[in-house]
């Protein structure tokens, strides 16, 4: 069904958006938990959209539910790993490769990684 809701989408660039109203996340970081949304939204029919100097792939903060005073960052890595979705986590690292290969990204793997 999620899939579907991307397909239809005229443009994709709704997704890639960072929007205060999701706290400075985009969907992509959203919908991570989704292996067949990720393939769908980071694969070459729509590289057009994509570029360097706009990172699709960062980390995001997002509040405790125990503790609304507190706050950890997570990235679209670290949910598709929370969700066991290998595939997602195969296509953020070949995008992330292929368009964010740059110093600046490189702690999204400090983590997970490391």
């Amino acid at each position: 069904m999620i899939l579907e809701f991307v397909r239809l989408q005229p443009e994709p660039m709704i997704f890639y958006k960072s929007l205060l109203e999701l706290d400075g996340a985009n969907m992509i970081s959203i919908l991570s938990f989704d292996s067949r949304s990720m393939e769908s939204l980071l694969g070459e029919q729509h590289a057009e959209h994509f570029t360097d100097e706009f990172p699709l792939i960062y980390k995001t903060k997002i509040v405790k539910k125990n503790n609304p005073n507190k706050f950890f960052y997570r990235s679209a890595i670290d949910n598709a790993l929370k969700n066991n979705q290998m595939r997602a986590i195969q296509v953020i690292i070949d995008y992330i490769c292929k368009y964010q290969n740059n110093f600046t990204s490189s702690f999204l793997f400090l983590k997970n990684f490391g």
